[in-house]
């Protein structure tokens, strides 16, 4: 782009032109003449000049009305009126006309250079304060649009139509690239007509403006031409400036308005893109504190579902749908393990992820900093859960793996995983939240796990107790697995869900756990039992209930072994309960507790037999046991023997307490 200044030479005498021109013209500048008034306004709708020299006595339009004209329409255009006839009247009018000065004729080569060059060094000072209307327009978006208060879209629009009003353009264009800096633009907004380039004159323009420093001025008298086919006149583009690179392109053109734009014009457009990268800058900050806070809200949300349970398929559950909401994985996988624990193995991954990929490259490099005997067992055992992907992976790429020690979390070892089959890696532009979240769910895993693995061996040290309660009595050793074959059966003909069919058989395997503190002397003694030692006896049902209490997966049936002593009349301990103020399960236990008890040989006496027992349980049926109940369990044994059913329930594997 030319840093000459242009300079219109207005006389209706070519001589006086001549020479005009020819001076100046050896000064470097450029110049256009015209032979009268109405010609120079004719180019100046055409083309910007710094400098307009004009005869004042010329036929049609005189050089004072000239100056009014350029001063009203042209207003950083300067004039410098030529007359034959130099007075105070001439330069009182000239300078109320709007002209900077006048020289008279006949004037030297000299003095019209001084003039000349004074005019010009004026307009720059002039032209560097910029007072002009535009200048309001950039206050106003400055100050009057607030781009926190509205979206990014309606802050573009605004801009547009402001560049579109304060530049008199005919189409305006906003391009935003990806990131700062970025190559990569995209049209963001527009305004007016924007036919009047092709797209592919509009993105390769917006690509030129990006390395041009200062700003892209492309039309007559520029450096940059348009293409043949653009119908424009004019057209300049400004890169959006930031600390962090170029944020986009602000372009504007012209083609109604016959004027090319100037360089002043591209300078003050260069004011309104740094006012609009400094007001895009603020809209990322505030994206992305937005952004940031709204996440650390989800974090805090999924991490009180992590730890809101200490059942560790739940945990891994609510992990799989927090990890998954939040970042992009191929394969999440959870390994722990510690002494005297079972080891937990959990994989979620692609359902397409070829096996063999998993045993290569995934392997090894989690060798590199896992002990390769829990790599092994890691991918070798435990429980696995898929996916499907609409993303098409590259299997034969080595995959971005990211670990975390888990060893920290408790006194076991362990990892959990997270992978993925990309170019890019899984922590690459990752939020600071992703960590976090990770390390939440690492707490909340380590938790679950090292609790459950404290129930499970308190649950076994349990067992063992409840068999060691039937041990001491050699008539009655089999009495609670008896009982839980009973209870199930009875649950099962009455079509209760299988869950309840589990707490029933935990409850009778526990039910007189309760006995482990009642001395032998009194469990094996054959005669009758005194009052004192009948209510130590009527102690264990309390005494059970005390010793599972802590374990949390016992809750659902504690009461049954609390309460398989009371009688329906409401005679029976250790509450007094009545009716249905029993629990359920307690009443279901009472009945097959009942028969087991009637069923089984005593050290103080034999069996009553089988019939003795359905007899007498319809004759306490109402009064001692649930009437419901005991019917069902009628209805039982009319198709099964006693023998069948304990059969049957040691065939399914069932005498062992479990989680329920």
């Amino acid at each position: 782009m030319s840093n000459r200044a242009s300079i219109l030479v207005v006389d209706d005498d070519e001589r006086v032109r001549t020479f005009c021109r020819e001076v100046l013209e050896l000064q470097d500048f450029f110049v256009v003449e015209a032979e009268n008034g109405a010609k120079a306004l004719d180019i100046l709708g055409k083309t910007s000049f710094s400098l307009i020299l004009s005869d004042v006595m010329m036929p049609d339009i005189g050089g004072l009305e000239l100056a009014s004209k350029v001063k009203d329409e042209y207003p950083d255009t300067f004039v410098i009126l030529i007359t034959g006839h130099g007075s105070i009247d001439i330069a009182k009018e000239a300078i109320q006309r709007g002209a900077f000065d006048f020289v008279t004729k006949p004037f030297k080569m000299v003095e019209l250079n001084q003039t000349v060059e004074r005019a010009l060094e004026v307009r720059k000072k002039h032209l560097s304060v910029l007072p002009s209307p535009e200048l309001k327009d950039l206050y106003d978006l400055t100050v009057n649009i607030n781009i926190s208060k509205q979206t990014l879209q309606a802050y573009l629009n605004s801009l547009v139509n402001s560049l579109r009003k304060t530049f008199r353009g005919d189409s305006v264009r906003i391009y935003l690239s990806e990131e700062p800096g970025g190559l990569s633009l995209f049209r963001q907004a527009g305004s007016g007509n924007e036919d009047l380039l092709d797209e592919e004159t509009w993105e390769s323009i917006s690509k030129a403006a990006l390395s041009e420093e200062g700003g892209f001025l492309a039309g007559e008298y520029s450096r940059h031409s348009l293409p043949d086919n653009a119908d424009v006149l004019s057209l300049m583009a400004v890169a959006i400036p930031s600390p962090e690179g170029s944020l986009g392109i602000c372009m504007v053109t012209r083609s109604s308005i016959p004027t090319s734009f100037s360089t002043r014009d591209l300078k003050l457009m260069g004011l309104f893109s740094a006012q609009a990268g400094n007001q895009l800058m603020n809209y990322r900050m505030a994206s992305n504190l937005r952004e940031q806070a709204e996440n650390l809200e989800r974090v805090n949300i999924l991490a009180g579902e992590f730890s809101s349970s200490l059942d560790t398929s739940q945990v891994l559950s609510s992990i799989n749908h927090g990890l998954k909401a939040m970042i992009p994985f191929d394969l999440f996988g959870v390994f722990l393990s510690g002494k005297d624990m079972i080891p937990l193995s959990y994989m979620l991954m692609r359902s397409d992820i070829p096996e063999h990929i998993l045993d290569k490259n995934f392997r090894s490099i989690l060798e590199k900093t896992q002990n390769s005997g829990d790599v092994q067992l890691f991918l070798d055992s435990g429980v696995r859960d898929s996916f499907a992907s609409p993303r098409i992976a590259d299997w034969d790429l080595a995959p971005s793996v990211e670990t975390l020690d888990l060893g920290e979390f408790g006194l076991f070892r362990g990892m959990i995983v997270l992978a993925r089959w990309s170019k890019k890696k899984v922590s690459a532009g990752t939020p600071s939240y992703i960590p976090i979240l990770i390390r939440h769910a690492a707490a909340a895993l380590s938790n679950a796990y090292l609790f459950e693995t404290s129930e499970r061996n308190y649950i076994q040290a349990i067992s063992a107790l409840a068999s060691a309660v039937d041990a001491k009595d050699p008539y009655t050793h089999n009495h609670s697995r008896n009982v839980a074959a009973y209870v199930t059966r009875i649950a099962s003909h009455m079509k209760l869900p299988s869950r309840e069919l589990s707490l029933l058989n935990n409850a009778a395997l526990l039910h007189d756990i309760g006995k482990i503190g009642i001395p032998e002397a009194i469990l094996n003694k054959a005669s009758s039992l005194t009052d004192e030692e009948y209510n130590i006896i009527k102690t264990h049902p309390e005494v059970g209930y005390n010793i599972l209490r802590p374990v949390t997966a016992f809750g659902s049936f504690i009461n049954a072994v609390r309460y398989h002593h009371e009688r329906y009349d409401g005679k029976g301990y250790p509450a007094g309960l009545s009716g249905e103020e029993i629990p359920f399960h307690a009443r279901i236990l009472a009945v097959a507790d009942c028969f087991d008890a009637m069923t089984s040989d005593r050290v103080y006496r034999k069996s009553h037999g089988i019939d003795y027992a359905i007899r007498e349980i319809c004759q306490i049926s109402g009064t001692q046991l649930d009437p419901e109940i005991a019917e069902e369990f009628l209805s039982v044994l009319k198709i099964m023997t006693p023998e069948d059913i304990i059969d049957n329930y040691l065939s399914m594997g069932s005498d062992q307490v479990t989680f329920s």
